[in-house]
């Protein structure tokens, strides 16, 4: 989803950054970054959680103004951070295995912080319990999970690897 507007003006926050199931909100005047869209639930390994949330927004000040960052979004997204006065911050990153977006940095004439990371994903293969599964490297995981309609296999990849279905 798309990330939100900023602000303008000596003390502007800039717009939070979109999460997979809202937009970005928009930055307000003065010095109010918008927060990070939220992102979406899924129950593919049969409890709900919820992942790709947008980053929150940084801020801009110029003469040290105080200002507000936005707030990640659901589903992993970094905080940004406020101008806190003379010297830029740099945003907080998203969270692990969630892929949410990495918070913005603040500003102000001369100093500026960089934008946090943006949460590494994962990759999650679910299939019937009648077929095998194999991961490498080990440490992806393959697990067999119940279902009302009988039980199925689950690989949870957190780094590059092969899948094998046989």
């Amino acid at each position: 989803n798309p990330g939100g507007d900023g602000s303008p003006g000596p003390v502007s926050g800039a717009g939070g950054g979109g999460g997979a199931s809202a937009a970005g909100a928009n930055g307000s005047t003065p010095g109010n970054g918008g927060n990070g869209g939220n992102g979406l639930a899924s129950s593919i390994t049969n409890s709900p959680v919820t992942r790709g949330g947008g980053g929150g927004a940084g801020t801009y000040s110029q003469g040290g103004a105080s200002t507000n960052a936005g707030c990640g979004g659901t589903g992993g997204g970094g905080d940004g951070t406020p101008q806190p006065g003379s010297a830029g911050q740099n945003g907080t990153a998203g969270c692990a295995e969630t892929g949410g977006g990495g918070g913005g940095g603040s500003a102000s004439p001369g100093c500026s912080g960089n934008g946090g990371a943006g949460g590494p994903g994962l990759v999650i293969v679910r299939g019937p319990s009648t077929i095998s599964f194999s991961v490498a490297p080990g440490t992806n995981t393959v697990a067999t999970l119940p279902a009302p309609e009988g039980s199925y296999k689950v690989a949870t990849f957190t780094i590059s690897g092969t899948l094998t279905v046989s």
